[in-house]
């Protein structure tokens, strides 16, 4: 019988990567005052998308990613119209006769599911039902080449790039946050909804009723969106975290005591409750925190999960070795910084030995070297445990074994878990990870920057985030021309002031003449004259003269500096690795943005992948 449950209490991430974890089948309905959506899953992998708004169209989604063009998209729709009742989906017909090759199509449905997922991490208000077990697929699915009938994709990895876009539409105000109204019962206010459009619907349209699922993957005609509503709600059972706590733990844990089991439920679900910002109002996710986890232990797997989302940190889980890198590289291509947690070892299973998880551990360690490891282990097994500190590991967990204290199991896993959240909690309130958060924000905001100014501005602000004062200068044939600045002539927190434009004449043996040559970073103290003589007469002496010099190279040539120090306060330690990081994707974007105004000013079309 389907589940239903509010949006208000369990958020639509929470939902999918419950389904996720437990690898269930069935089909997810969301219904919101901001539209509806629906995913089917299959083991816990997401094969199926819908949306009802009018931006998620195939054809729409098709043209704007250059796949294809419009003069191909208007023989698939004049073949669809001269097909009559043999009509085939969209993509079934540029796949036939538009030359739309099995790659791209596979690209666009990704993204379709991708961008229905974004739409719905916005939703705060509303409900969802879960029709577990059954999954709707439209007779249309027949049509389907054979190599995109069994595609599936990775829940994980689509949450990860949804998560990433959803951050970039945010910070580009296509996205408002904003609190939605508060619904007494929106169930019985969503069933009224429903009742009153169908009813109008009776009145004006004389067609039967058209019940619309769409094809795996999405693959039904897109481009005529069609409402997916029940019929009526009075059916639906409410959705209990617990329900899916106790399933989990009556699986993975048969033979501990009721009464034990019923414990670790009631711990589980009293922390499944969403996680609240600074403001107090429910967030998506909270930037920069991932933890990835990998064990073949299903428990824990799903018990990590549900503690780190009440800290409001992502959390993926795998137990095959092959996959793990997949999500090491996403995750630090969509600028999260992850923790990887090692389960303890499992002599019985393949690849979770002792030898085996050392083996794949000190990889993973050189693969990379600035990811901090975690590794669980048996309070009994010290050997393992000294050997992963000797080994250059974080830290160690005792973890408890139910084979070694069955009778204190229940309260041994609580304590565990309580003092692994504590954890992970500190981790992720440190300062470098507070810095990395600034720097994952930053460079979503450079994805959307198009124009030099905008990214030459964008490096000041990161700089800024950092140091009490900053100033860009432009590197001329002969001088540097100061432009705007941060904390100079104004405060600080009233950002990035106008343009100053006095000049410094570029000495031959000065620092700054040493920067712009090599390219490379300074950050330190000098006796160069360029900054009594020149520099601070115009914006005044810090207290402490260690200074930075941020070269930003766009062509293999330095186009600015950002110099930047602090102020009337005391120089502190500074992680030069993330400006250097920030800056040279800044310069690719600088090329980027350059090539594009050659472009226009030749009169091409700007080309975009």
């Amino acid at each position: 019988m389907p589940l239903t449950g509010e949006l208000e209490h369990l958020p639509i991430v929470d939902v999918i990567q419950l389904i996720h974890s437990t690898r269930k089948s069935g089909t997810l309905n969301v219904y919101s005052r901001k539209g509806e959506g629906q995913l089917v899953f299959n083991n816990g992998y997401i094969v199926s998308a819908t949306h009802s708004s009018e931006k998620l169209k195939i054809g729409k989604i098709l043209l704007e990613s250059h796949i294809i063009n419009q003069a191909e998209l208007d023989k698939a729709l004049g073949i669809q119209e001269l097909s009559g009742a043999d009509r085939k989906p969209l993509i079934a017909t540029l796949l036939n006769h538009c030359g739309l090759s099995k790659d791209a199509a596979f690209k666009a449905l990704e993204t379709l599911i991708e961008m229905t997922v974004v739409e719905m991490i916005s939703w705060t208000r509303g409900i969802f039902t879960l029709d577990v077990d059954e999954i709707n697929v439209s007779d249309d699915y027949r049509y389907l080449p054979k190599q995109l009938q069994t595609v599936s994709l990775d829940t994980q990895m689509v949450l990860m790039d949804a998560l990433r876009i959803f951050d970039e539409k945010v910070h580009s105000g296509e996205i408002q946050l904003t609190e939605e109204p508060l619904e007494e019962n929106p169930l019985e206010e969503l069933e009224a909804t429903f009742q009153q459009e169908d009813n109008s619907d009776q009145q004006m349209d004389q067609h039967a009723e058209i019940v619309v699922s769409e094809d795996i993957l999405g693959l039904a005609d897109l481009d005529k969106i069609e409402r997916k509503k029940p019929h009526v709600f009075k059916g639906l059972v409410a959705f209990d975290p617990a329900d899916i706590h106790r399933q989990l733990i009556d699986k993975t844990v048969e033979d501990l005591q009721t009464h034990d089991k019923e414990k670790l439920v009631s711990y589980l679900t009293n922390i499944s409750t969403p996680f609240l910002g600074d403001n107090g109002m429910q967030t998506a996710t909270a930037k920069s925190q991932a933890v990835i986890i990998y064990t073949c232990d299903e428990f824990l797997q799903h018990a990590i999960m549900t503690v780190c989302k009440k800290e409001g940190i992502l959390v993926f889980v795998t137990a095959n070795r092959h996959e793990l890198d997949n999500l090491i590289d996403r995750a630090l291509y969509k600028y999260l910084e992850p923790i990887l947690v090692f389960g303890a070892p499992n002599p019985d299973v393949e690849d979770f030995s002792k030898d085996a998880i050392v083996d794949i551990r000190s990889l993973k360690m050189a693969q990379y070297p600035h990811i901090s490891i975690l590794q669980l282990a048996s309070p009994l097994d010290f050997t393992f445990s000294l050997q992963s500190l000797n080994d250059g590991v974080r830290a160690v967990f005792p973890m408890p074994y139910f084979a070694e204290r069955a009778e204190t199991f229940a309260e041994d896993m609580i304590n565990f878990l309580n003092s692994f959240q504590a954890y992970i909690r500190g981790c992720f309130n440190e300062e470098r990870r507070q810095q990395f958060a600034k720097l994952r924000n930053s460079l979503s905001g450079l994805r959307l920057l198009r124009k030099a100014p905008d990214i030459s501005l964008l490096v000041l602000q990161f700089v800024s985030e950092i140091f009490e004062r900053a100033v860009t200068l432009i590197v001329d044939k002969s001088d540097l021309i100061a432009e705007r600045s941060v904390g100079i002539i104004a405060d600080r927190t009233d950002g990035p002031g106008v343009p100053m434009k006095f000049r410094i004449p570029l000495r031959k043996d000065s620092k700054f003449k040493e920067v712009i040559q090599s390219g490379e970073v300074f950050f330190g103290k000098t006796d160069d004259g360029t900054l009594t003589d020149l520099l601070y007469p115009e914006i005044g002496a810090p207290v402490d003269t260690t200074y930075l010099l941020l070269p930003l190279k766009s062509n293999d040539r330095t186009i600015t500096i950002t110099y930047a120090d602090f102020g009337q306060k005391q120089a502190a330690q500074v992680s030069l690795d993330f400006l250097e990081f920030f800056v040279g994707q800044a310069g690719i974007a600088m090329e980027n943005a350059l090539f594009r105004k050659q472009l226009n000013q030749a009169g091409q079309p700007e080309v975009r992948h």
